[in-house]
């Protein structure tokens, strides 16, 4: 059989091009992500912020940042106002936003699936996403049962506490699980994590059954059961949570949902661009699992 020698010298040429074109790739995803924890960082101030806060929120060299927010302003995304040494959102991005959230509803997607879960759980349902190192509650619907759990729409949980927290992180990539474990676990953190090991294995457990569970952690006398809703990508966007109190949301009946909160959570993820590589098939689940 005749065969045809290749010359090591190509192999290496066509190694060192794909490694080249991966790098530049690498490059441009890392100063995405950047340029947009900074506009998310504005987002969430009402005040302008000096290059050297925005700098420190984000993580981000002062070099990079004043890139960024060069290339941020050329773009109209944010402004200067005159006299200033600050930064806040442009117009142009808030004019956009709002054109945008008139053409597309979030809560009109993501309602109705709540709905659902209220009417068949007849527990708190709350949507929350994350914020920094924090779960913020963005939305929720009240339990059909006289006696309820007390929350706000607006207030922040501690991720490694909470079943929100606990489904974002889990359904997130692990650089996030590793920076949450940092700082959870570092000199300032709002809530201490005492044991980042065990943390870290809940995650994996909490990943490969698809949700979570708050057993009275955050909360003595309140349980709750999460699970992420993933966009394109696989990207977490948001989670969702039944929550009630202990006696009457007992582990058993919590672990009762979790195929119907699967499933949904499952739906609206296909319906917000996820799309599934593989289904979730469901075994029996018994406590020992929370």
């Amino acid at each position: 059989m005749n065969t045809i020698d290749v010359p090591v010298r190509d192999q290496n040429n066509s190694s060192g091009e794909s490694s080249a074109a991966n790098a530049i790739d690498q490059s441009t995803l890392l100063s995405v992500d950047k340029a947009l924890s900074i506009v998310e960082i504005l987002m969430r101030r009402t005040e302008p912020l000096s290059a050297r806060a925005i700098a420190e929120a984000a993580g981000i060299n002062r070099t990079t940042t004043h890139r960024l927010l060069n290339a941020l302003m050329h773009r109209g995304w944010i402004e200067k106002p005159a006299g200033t040494a600050s930064y806040r959102l442009g117009l142009k991005f808030v004019a956009l936003a709002h054109v945008g959230s008139l053409s597309r509803s979030f809560f009109a997607e993501v309602r109705p699936v709540m709905e659902q879960l209220s009417e068949l759980t007849r527990e708190t349902v709350h949507l929350g996403v994350l914020d920094g190192f924090d779960v913020l509650h963005v939305d929720k619907i009240d339990s059909l049962e006289h006696v309820g759990i007390a929350s706000k729409i607006g207030s922040r949980g501690i991720p490694h506490s909470t079943g929100l927290g606990k489904a974002l992180l889990a359904a997130g990539p692990d650089r996030t699980i590793d920076e949450y474990i940092a700082y959870a676990t570092g000199p300032n953190p709002r809530s201490r994590l005492t044991d980042g090991k065990a943390f870290r294995e809940e995650l994996a457990r909490t990943r490969a059954r698809g949700f979570s569970i708050d057993d009275e952690e955050d909360s003595i006398g309140v349980r709750c059961l999460g699970v992420a809703v993933l966009g394109a990508g696989n990207i977490p966007l948001f989670a969702m949570s039944l929550t009630g109190p202990s006696p009457r949301f007992t582990l058993e009946r919590a672990l009762a949902y979790v195929p119907s909160a699967i499933a949904m959570a499952q739906a609206l993820s296909t319906q917000l661009g996820w799309e599934p590589s593989t289904v979730l098939s469901f075994g029996c689940v018994n406590e020992t699992d929370g």
